[in-house]
């Protein structure tokens, strides 16, 4: 199958409910929370009025905040445990693998020792490394001790039911009213849900947001062709038809981001929006990223400050005014105003 780059983003925007129709379609996936209330934005952009209370706040892929349903931590949980020692390395970065059962009690630790009602990261880790063997405290320069290795930590949270609490500058992590049991291997949901949601991908971009390591196993595939590259696809890819909003501001970890990069942009472009620290928000112009942009608070006006914004004409210009509207009212309700301004 041959498709075009515009075909399938097309499709994308329409299945992840950036048209405004389902809110909540990018759900399956999660959707990043860091800094807080980014993945309010990301839903808000989408059409979600009603806030995330009804949604939980985890350490999830990659060990990074997100905001997922409840309902689907179970599924999560499950797909993201380690199960080869390939998977567990993936999450050691570069510190030798320990033993699987060494996450088993890193888990069941965070039940036994965690301290008070919540805790911050720094609190949980220091009640549980005295406890922890070796291998799985190697010495941290940064901190000038031996603790826990980071994303093993991160991993185990999720592993043991831990939720975050949803806003300030530092996680916060509260206390688990119940371990959940065991999850056993099951079908790859998580990898059919990013290929239904993303499109057309390669192995090593769902590897990348997995952040586990090869699954096993992958969901049916298929390949394709988008603009001339071959790709994956699930076996029953059917492309929605519809046209790509006019004008987005998404941030950069925005699910509509996903999958292969070339697609969305322009190798100048994506050196301006992804970068090692800091990185801007994306504007997205009928379906591509056109350029940047950043925001700051005055008083009760949130200015948006937008790569070119000069040059933005007709239905862009109106559907950019109108996310910053709707931005400004995730982020301060009624208090707050929008104004935007060139970059």
């Amino acid at each position: 199958m041959d498709l075009t780059g515009a075909r399938v983003l097309a499709h994308r925007a329409a299945v992840q409910g950036l048209h405004g129709d389902d809110p909540d379609a990018v759900l399956p996936l999660g959707v990043v929370d860091s800094p807080p209330k980014t993945g309010a934005a990301a839903l808000g952009v989408r059409g979600r009025r009603e806030g995330t209370e009804d949604l939980v706040r985890v350490l999830s892929l990659r060990g990074a905040p997100h905001l997922h349903r409840r309902e689907d931590l179970p599924a999560l949980r499950r797909q993201l445990r380690p199960r080869t020692p390939r998977q567990l390395a993936a999450w050691c970065g570069a510190h030798p693998t320990p033993e699987p059962e060494h996450v088993d009690l890193v888990v069941d630790l965070l039940h036994r020792e965690f301290p008070g009602d919540t805790a911050t990261k720094g609190e949980l880790s220091a009640a549980i490394s005295p406890h922890l063997p070796a291998v799985v405290t190697p010495y941290c320069p940064g901190c000038e001790a031996n603790h826990v290795i980071e994303n093993v930590f991160r991993l185990a949270t999720l592993l043991a039911g831990i939720e975050l609490e949803h806003l300030g500058p530092k996680l916060v992590f509260r206390r688990p009213t119940a371990k959940p049991d065991v999850e056993e291997p099951g079908e790859p949901t998580l990898l059919r849900d990013y290929a239904r949601l993303v499109g057309p991908f390669a192995k090593a971009d769902a590897e990348k947001w997995l952040g586990t390591g090869p699954p096993d196993p992958w969901p049916d595939l298929r390949p394709v062709r988008v603009d001339g590259k071959r790709l994956l696809a699930l076996d029953d890819l059917d492309l929605i038809a519809a046209d790509p909003p006019a004008g987005l501001l998404l941030f950069p970890r925005d699910p509509y981001l996903l999958g292969p990069r070339h697609l969305v942009a322009d190798p100048d472009v994506a050196k301006q929006v992804w970068r090692p620290v800091g990185s801007p928000g994306a504007l997205v112009l009928h379906g591509r990223v056109a350029g940047a942009w950043r925001h700051e608070f005055h008083g009760r006006t949130v200015t948006f400050q937008v790569t070119g914004w000069s040059k933005v004409r007709g239905t862009a210009r109106r559907a950019i005014s109108d996310q910053a509207e709707v931005l400004a009212g995730v982020w301060g309700g009624a208090a707050l105003g929008a104004d935007v301004v060139e970059w």
